[in-house]
């Protein structure tokens, strides 16, 4: 599945005593059938997506509908089919504010899909007979006219297997219906990559085209050297990481002048620092938090540009860096607000999925006019 197949769903999750019947007749049919134990959920809506930023529209509509409180289906039956996603399933009449939820979700995506809301909550996915269907279908208890929903969320699947490998369906946002979402007060940005061009992997992949190398190896390479010496926590020295990366790359030079190398790729990016100085004219708390050595502090002498920002989080300062989830929790406590009040901005998805688990908002940097289009809810 390449990055253009991509695609996303918007699932409304059951609440929990619905949540736990659901799961137990999944659980029972999957065990009977050799089949996936899959979550128990409504399809909203689905779509292709070409990247992360494309999502952040869909993030807001869901958090804007989270308002209104749980969703309740009544159910008009059991129902079978020849699609392998619908073997057998509870069907629900169309309603109101389900609908509308559908049609906020459509509008926000990028890509109409052309995706017809049919409810229905799947409750095997199996390669069996017709016949074979319609007889899981009547072990099947139904003892509910209706199913309360109190959770929404966007779901992606894997993207070699898709949607078959139900093990491998990943969670990018969740909202609970009815609950109060927070406004966010803070906005947090990754340094290389978001604010400046991405220094460190275009500065080594210089070294290494200059020196015969593979520039893809050598990048990787200093992904891991730069945390394995100690330099990106401030445990180990400049030296220390040019040494490794000498010894695992064969890499050759003076160590001041291949720093110099890699700093001067750190590009800042003026439409950005002046998307921060309006986000601060409107009152919100603006933040680097980066995976940085001491050359981060080297290019604020430099360029000056630090005082753009509330506050400056740098892994070498702090002794940890966002690989330890843990570090989003003493950002969020050192700026005074709740985590759900942040959104964290970053160019890796692992590292916005890692800020999300601790609680705040997250979106991927993929490119300037994309992430400038997207953000100017914020500012009205």
């Amino acid at each position: 599945m390449t990055a253009e197949q991509r695609r996303f769903s918007v699932f409304l999750v059951p609440a929990a005593a619905d949540l736990c019947w659901a799961e137990g007749v999944i659980r029972e049919l999957a065990a009977r059938y050799d089949a996936p134990h899959f979550e128990p959920h409504v399809t909203v809506y689905g779509a292709p997506f070409a990247g992360e930023g494309e999502l952040e529209p869909v993030r807001l509509a869901l958090a804007e509908a989270a308002e209104t409180g749980p969703i309740t289906l009544r159910i008009t039956g059991l129902g079978v089919s020849e699609e392998y996603f619908r073997t057998l399933f509870v069907s629900f009449e169309q309603e109101p504010r389900l609908l509308r939820l559908h049609e906020a979700v459509k509008g926000a995506a990028t890509h109409d899909s052309g995706y017809e809301l049919v409810p229905h909550l799947s409750l095997l996915y199996a390669d069996i007979s017709l016949a074979a269907k319609e007889m899981a279908a009547r072990t099947v208890r139904l003892d509910r006219r209706e199913m309360r929903f109190d959770g929404v969320k966007i779901v992606v699947p894997d993207p070699v297997a898709g949607w078959s490998d139900t093990k491998r369906w990943q969670t990018l946002f969740r909202v609970g219906l009815g609950a109060k979402v927070a406004k966010v007060r803070a906005v947090c940005f990754d340094f290389g990559g978001v604010l400046a061009e991405e220094g460190f992997r275009e500065g080594l992949c210089e070294l290494a085209r200059r020196q015969g190398l593979d520039p893809v190896a050598v990048h990787g390479a200093g992904m891991e050297a730069v945390y394995d010496s100690g330099y990106v926590l401030g445990t180990g020295s400049e030296a220390a990481f040019w040494r490794l990366m000498r010894e695992r790359t064969g890499l050759t030079g003076d160590d001041r002048e291949m720093s110099e190398l890699v700093l001067a790729r750190f590009v800042l990016r003026p439409r950005m620092l002046e998307f921060v100085r309006r986000l601060r004219a409107a009152g919100y708390v603006t933040a680097i938090v980066s995976d940085q050595t001491d050359w981060l502090e080297t290019l604020d002498r430099r360029f000056d540009f630090f005082r753009e920002f509330d506050r400056v989080f740098i892994s070498h300062r702090l002794g940890k860096g966002k690989r330890d989830p843990s570090i989003f929790d003493d950002v969020a406590r050192e700026l005074g607000i709740a985590p759900e009040e942040a959104l964290f901005v970053d160019d890796m998805l692992a590292n916005v999925v890692r800020a999300e688990g601790r609680g705040m908002r997250g979106t991927v940097f993929e490119d300037e006019e994309r992430f400038l289009r997207e953000m100017s809810g914020y500012l009205g």
